[in-house]
């Protein structure tokens, strides 16, 4: 009796001594999770946004990060720019309100009468 309790209190210790090591050991995020963390961030509405064409094949996504899920859009086409972000890599992203979603500046122009791109923070 004495040697089973003896025996279930060590290999409860080892067990706990174990989760410990395992739960302090464990990494801090990468980059990207901690972009990941950052997508479904939704830019600023404004009334005058700009018009902005975007390229084939540009990704819309839910955050100003790559590693954020979109849509790679199949044709090019136009989208309202509302504000821009400059993400944690130095890269520019633009909002697109109407798409409610991101693209990544590279993918963009804004070429309608010498509109200029958004000039605001988003």
């Amino acid at each position: 009796m004495y040697l089973s309790r003896a025996l279930a209190t060590a290999a409860l210790a080892a067990g706990l001594t174990f989760t410990t090591l395992t739960t302090t050991a464990s990494a801090a995020p990468s980059a990207p999770q901690e972009a990941l963390a950052r997508c479904g961030f939704y830019g600023d509405d404004v009334p005058a946004p700009a018009t902005m064409h975007y390229k084939a094949g540009s990704w819309f996504r839910g955050g100003p990060y790559a590693e954020c899920d979109g849509y790679k859009t199949p044709s090019q086409g136009w989208a309202a720019a509302t504000c821009y972000f400059i993400n944690d890599y130095g890269s520019k992203w633009y909002y697109a309100s109407d798409w409610r979603s991101w693209v990544y500046s590279g993918n963009v122009t804004f070429p309608i009468d010498g509109e200029p791109a958004p000039t605001n923070r988003c």
